[in-house]
């Protein structure tokens, strides 16, 4: 079966090239945008270079909303640190959370294929308007 007719996620991983720093999702100098599917395989999209405004406050509503109009079309946010925005996102948004213990994105990549089925019902969750009380964790520390 080709890849068109799989389920599939669209994701972006905050990165500094291949690694996966240990900071927030909108510190991250980078995000690789990706198309995950069931089958483990993934696609890159793009490479978006954070362009979001500077925090004026920890957690700040703004620099939300700047990474968000970045990575319109996408699904799930996946960062090495979890952070406030993360929580308000997982209560409020139809985006997906992860935290990833991984230190590559080609690890973080492997990672969330191999645990596809559980994003994929969190992810479907979101698409039907639903709020799960979830940041998925994934990796080996």
């Amino acid at each position: 079966m080709s890849n068109e007719h799989r389920r599939r996620i669209q994701l972006a991983i905050a990165c500094e090239g291949g690694a996966i720093p240990r900071k927030h999702f909108g510190d991250c100098p980078e995000f690789c945008v990706y198309e995950l599917y069931e089958n483990g395989e993934y696609h890159l999209i793009r490479t978006q270079s954070n362009t979001s405004p500077a925090e004026q406050k920890h957690a700040d509503p703004k620099k939300l909303k700047g990474v968000a109009g970045l990575l319109s079309g996408c699904e799930v946010l996946v960062s090495g640190l979890q952070s406030p925005n993360f929580a308000s996102i997982r209560d409020t948004k139809p985006i997906q959370p992860v935290v990833t213990q991984e230190e590559t994105v080609e690890g973080t990549l492997g990672a969330l294929g191999k645990g596809f089925e559980e994003l994929f019902g969190l992810v479907s969750a979101r698409r039907q308007g639903e709020h799960p009380a979830v940041i998925l964790a994934i990796g080996d520390k």
